[in-house]
């Protein structure tokens, strides 16, 4: 199988350990690299194969605020995970919570839609071990037409044993913790 070519141009975005480049055949994904000069490559290179296992939505509802993968494709630089890319009304690239809350764009539309991601959150089987107001992007529904909050990331139990997958109430607590620090962030954040 021929390796994927990824150019400079093909680049949109750099996270604190993933590239994340606009699909060059296809303009409906994105294809998501992990940076090699990483200190946790490995790390890292092994959430990129475990998202793929568990970022798979149990029901309908789960998959109303959960970003699709698609697969792995090989590429130039590296393996990378294919995503389906979350949008807008127009096309570009979903806007992130961070980026709505920083530029006090959270209306009460807006909060209701949290509320419901929120909602879903507290009582999905999916495993998501890292909540923060960059993986959490307002989304267009091309189906029913209306935005709505998704996860783009952090899926998965980190530790090596995956405790949360087989105890709920160690995923409960968890999802507890991670809730409250995103809220605190969001606080913080518009009342910056």
């Amino acid at each position: 199988m021929k390796k994927l070519t990824l150019t400079e141009n093909d680049l949109l975005a750099r996270g604190n350990d993933r590239y994340v480049f606009q699909h060059p055949h296809n303009h409906q994904l994105l294809i998501k690299v992990v940076i090699p000069s990483i200190p946790k490559y490995k790390s890292k290179l092994r959430e990129v194969y475990r998202d793929v296992r568990e970022c798979k939505p149990r029901d309908e509802t789960d998959s109303l605020f959960i970003q699709k993968i698609e697969g792995l494709v090989e590429t130039d630089k590296g393996i990378g995970q294919v995503i389906v890319k979350e949008h807008d009304e127009q096309g570009n690239i979903a806007r992130t919570l961070y980026d709505l809350a920083k530029h006090n764009e959270l209306d009460a539309e807006k909060f209701s839609k949290l509320n419901a991601f929120l909602a879903w959150f507290i009582h999905t089987d999916v495993i998501i071990n890292s909540l923060h107001c960059k993986n959490i992007v307002y989304a267009w529904d091309d189906a029913r037409q209306e935005y709505r909050f998704k996860v783009i990331d952090g899926f998965g139990d980190k530790t090596l044993f995956q405790l949360s997958k087989f105890w709920s109430v160690i995923r409960d607590k968890n999802k507890l913790k991670c809730l409250r620090r995103m809220l605190r962030d969001l606080q913080s954040i518009t009342q910056a």
